[in-house]
This record gives C-alpha cells, structure tokens and sequence, in this order.
C-alpha cells in the first residue's frame, strides 16, 4: 500500500520493486494495486523476485504492461541498465499515449461525422421515396407493376405513374446521369417539372362541352421539360433520359415519345418480344429540341416493359463472368412475353436477388411492366 501511495505521489522515471514470496502467495492484491499504479503512471519497472519460480509468475503479471521481470541473481550492472533503458523509452511512450488521445478523440469526431451523414443520407432515401407513387393504378384490366431499387442511397432513376382522367394514364421511366445526391436531386426536378395536364383560366374554357383540361402530349411534355432543363444550365448531372406516355384504357391505344432512354419492349403471350424504336435526343443537351410523338395499339393478353440501362450490367453472364455489361437482361426480358407476365416479371426480380453480387449491384435499377388483362 506504501508503495501504490509513492509511486503515485512522487515524479519517477522507473521503479524497482522487490517482491518476495508471500506477494505471490497470499498477497497477490497488494503486488497487483503496485503494477496497476504503475501502468497508469506509464512508468516502467523491474521486478525482482526471489526464486525462478516466483520470476515466471512475475513474468506473467508483468507482460501486458511492459514491465520487466528478474531474479535477485541479476547484477547490479544489469539492473542499473535495465531501469536506464526503461527511463529513457519513457517520453517516446509518453508520446505515444498523447497521439493515442489524440486519435480516439479524432475517430469519436470522425464516427460521430460518418453517422450524421448517415442519417441524413437515408432521410434523402426516404424523401426521394416519397416522391414515388403511393398508389399505383389499375384500370380497365390495365396493370403495372414496379421494381425499384438504388445502387446506394439515392437513386439517379426515377418513374411515376398516375391517372390523368378517367380514362387515361400517364406514366413515365427517367434515368439523371450520374449517381448519389446530385443524380437524386436532378430525378425529383423531373417529377414536379414534368407537365402533363394544363387546365385553363377561368373565362378560357372550352363552350363545346370539352372537358375543361388538355392532357399535353408526350412529345410536347418533353420539349418543355428539355428546354426548362436546358435553361438552368446544371454544372452535374445535367442529361437525362426518359420515356413518357399515355395509355387510353378504353381503346388502349398508347401515345409516347422518347429521349435517350432504351427503347421500350413489347411483349405478346406468344412469346415474341421486339424494341419499340423512335429518336429521340437526351435531355437538357439542345435547346428547343422537338420530339416525336408515337402511337402505339396494345391487346389484350399483351404487355409494355419500360427500364433503365443499368439492366445492362445486372444479370451476371455465366459464359463471360468478366464482363460487365452483357446481354444477359434481354434474354431475361424476352421471357415476360408470356400470357402471365406479371408472375414472369415477380420471378424475374427473384431470379436477380437470387444471384451472386445482388447486394452490391453496379447501376440503379428500375422497371417498369404494363400488362393488360
């Protein structure tokens, strides 16, 4: 108790303690407060022992501190240079421990940092989430069917789907170059910028019993959204692919225009699948850039599949595993030209969170299947 008491009130460099059997037989306590003592002072010291056997015990108290043991055999030459070396290596442990204070002091700053964004990275997901629609329509045995799913965070894709009236449907699948925040950002500009119905001023409505609404057509919603895009002159992320249409459930006749974006698949229950093709430019590259307006018939029993490039990398190809972008997803698509394809395209989505690699995928992925009954 002395000795825990010294070391404790007095500036040394290093210790010697010379202990003798009864502290490793019966007053073990005692030698442990004095080690204890000196670990928390950072002080170095040598413990002497009686016998060989006590030494070993010694050596084992003593090794997760760094302290020394001996037997009283040790010389005094020895002993002198042992507790020279023990007080000189003391400013470099001394050191030591300040940038060790210095660096959990910088890791609980830096963890404390990572968890804010963190959080606020998924306060993003969740407000970009709610920008997706609630609520996804089927009318007149038209159905739709969504896979959804960001390579982070966030994603750089985006769709939406709602009715116009009561007979038509608006939808559309859009792709911001880039990935993350900046990408994410871009896609909820896409969502409240995109026009899709214009009702006119109170004295302006039509007299011949028209409703009083026009559904803009996809090709004119997205020269307007080109050119609002174009005009704010975005330093990131600033092109953008799209496809927007309107469904006519009672005729199902489709209207749809496209920018950049991957040709749209129809497919038949008989098994045949083919691209849809119309130009159509990027957006937000060229001013007042006019797009074509395509009409499309669907039947009964057929099927629309509207999705984003990053397919084009997110079924593993088994014959090229190196390869990254590969041809596997059209062979996975061809195979929703069935007379189910809503069931098709469930198992579609199983068959990639079955895969290897499916936590970690490339690219955003998006998909979007319209079926009708």
């Amino acid at each position: 108790l002395q000795a825990a008491e010294r070391i404790a009130r007095e500036d040394a460099a290093a210790a010697v303690i010379l202990a003798t059997p009864d502290y490793f037989h019966g007053r073990q306590k005692n030698l442990v407060r004095v080690l204890d003592q000196l670990s928390a002072r950072r002080l170095g010291a040598v413990l002497v022992t009686c016998t060989d056997e006590d030494r070993a015990l010694a050596e084992q108290m003593c090794a997760a501190d760094g302290m020394l043991a001996v037997t009283l055999r040790c010389g005094a030459e020895e002993l002198a240079g042992r507790l020279m070396g023990l007080a000189a290596i003391r400013p470099v442990i001394e050191g030591l421990h300040r940038e060790n204070a210095l660096l959990r002091r910088a890791d609980t700053g830096l963890h404390s940092r990572i968890s804010e964004i963190d959080e606020e990275m998924r306060l993003a997901a969740r407000l970009q989430k709610d920008f997706l629609p609630r609520d996804i329509p089927s009318v007149n045995g038209v159905h739709f069917d969504v896979f959804f799913r960001p390579a982070a965070y966030v994603s750089g894709d985006i769709y939406d789907i709602s009715r116009l009236d009561e007979h038509h449907i608006g939808f559309f699948v859009a792709d911001a170059v880039g990935h993350g925040m900046p990408a994410a950002l871009l896609t909820i500009f896409l969502k409240t910028s995109l026009i899709t119905k214009e009702i006119p001023a109170a004295g302006q409505e039509d007299a011949g019993g028209a409703p009083g609404y026009r559904l803009v057509p996809p090709n004119e919603a997205l020269t307007r959204l080109n050119q609002e895009l174009y005009e704010q002159q975005l330093s990131l992320c600033q092109f953008v692919t799209m496809i927007y249409g309107i469904l006519d459930t009672r005729t199902l006749t489709l209207q749809w225009s496209r920018a950049g974006h991957p040709s749209p698949m129809h497919l038949r229950p008989d098994g045949q699948a083919a691209d849809l093709e119309l130009e159509g430019a990027l957006l937000g590259i060229f001013p007042e850039e006019p797009f074509a307006l395509e009409t499309t018939q669907l039947h009964p029993g057929e099927a629309l599949l509207l999705y984003t490039d990053g397919f084009e990398s997110a079924f593993s190809d088994t014959a090229a595993p190196n390869n990254l972008i590969n041809e596997c997803y059209r062979t996975e698509f061809t195979r929703l030209a069935c007379p189910g394809p809503r069931a098709a395209f469930a198992q579609m989505v199983q068959t990639l969170d079955a895969q290897a690699g499916s936590l970690h995928q490339r690219d955003d992925l998006t998909a979007l299947l319209l079926s009708i009954e």
